[in-house]
């Protein structure tokens, strides 16, 4: 058995583009009436001056933050790209510094300035080249954070354990091109608010107790955790997860058909499955159709 899909794949593309627009809409600084030349300036000067730092860690060949600078014209770090503030209080909540052209991606480092930043709710870095590098601690210490995507970013080695104090986030999307792995899974399950995991290309291989972290995050709807060298499947007696979870991805993991026997008994709350690359066989249960 290839691949089991229950409904089309358009649940998770939706929620993460509603999440983005929403939060752009509520954290941009509204535009002055009186056009820019006389617009109210948002940015506090100790963010931007931390953003600056940051951008000199960066290795930016193709001028991405060209927008970003200590010039009168660029006081405003609120309109910088990338860079959304609360229209409140002014302070920085979202950096969405990736989705940028794989062909010419930002490189270097990331300042542990960046924690000086601790309204942001809202961190991507994604599809950048940090050259193989851990994926730094301290972003451990952005404790306001709810979506943090460092997806295809060049990280590499082990998954910090620090990670597991964002108690507070919602949507973690680590997916690497390869060479990234953890060794153990206890800390996710202090991500107690977590909806939406992704770690596809994770090695998992040496987290044999995933089942049981996973299963301590009871508002999970999505989770990808596709090609992670995964072990067998150990069930709990209860599955937190078992009235939320609409989408999962255990593809590419060699497992077999016996490790599956408790997603058939919950089976009402999802609406896509991939099982593909696994070692499959029989009767595609009757309980995928009800």
């Amino acid at each position: 058995m290839s691949m089991m899909t229950i409904k089309e794949r358009s649940s998770q593309q939706f929620v993460d583009v509603f999440v983005v627009v929403f939060l752009l809409f509520v954290n941009s600084p509204p535009a002055s009436s009186s056009g820019v030349k006389d617009a109210k300036i948002w940015c506090i000067e100790k963010e931007r001056q931390t953003l600056l730092i940051l951008k000199q860690g960066f290795v930016d060949d193709y001028s991405h933050l060209s927008s970003w600078g200590s010039e009168k014209e660029k006081a405003d770090c609120c309109r910088w790209r990338g860079v959304h503030c609360s229209n409140r209080t002014g302070h920085v909540t979202m950096l969405g510094l990736g989705s940028l052209p794989i062909a010419i991606p930002l490189r270097g480092n990331i300042s542990p300035s960046l924690v000086e930043l601790q309204h942001l709710n809202y961190l991507d870095l994604s599809n950048n080249n940090f050259g193989g590098s851990r994926i730094p601690e301290f972003i451990g210490s952005l404790s306001n954070l709810r979506h943090l995507n460092l997806s295809y970013a060049g990280f590499g080695g082990t998954v910090p354990s620090q990670l597991g104090n964002l108690s507070k986030l919602q949507s973690l999307d680590l997916s690497p091109y390869g060479g990234m792995n953890v060794q153990n899974l206890e800390w996710l399950s202090h991500l107690s608010s977590l909806r939406h995991l992704n770690l596809q290309n994770v090695d998992l291989s040496n987290a044999k107790e995933w089942f049981q972290s996973v299963n301590k995050l009871p508002l999970l709807t999505s989770l990808r955790l596709g090609l992670c060298r995964l072990s067998k499947i150990v069930v709990p007696s209860y599955i937190n997860f078992s009235t939320s979870l609409a989408i999962l991805d255990l593809s590419g993991n060699g497992l077999t058909s016996s490790s599956f026997d408790w997603l058939f008994n919950f089976s009402s709350a999802l609406i896509e499955v991939d099982l593909s690359n696994n070692r499959l066989q029989g009767v595609i249960p009757y309980a995928f159709g009800t």
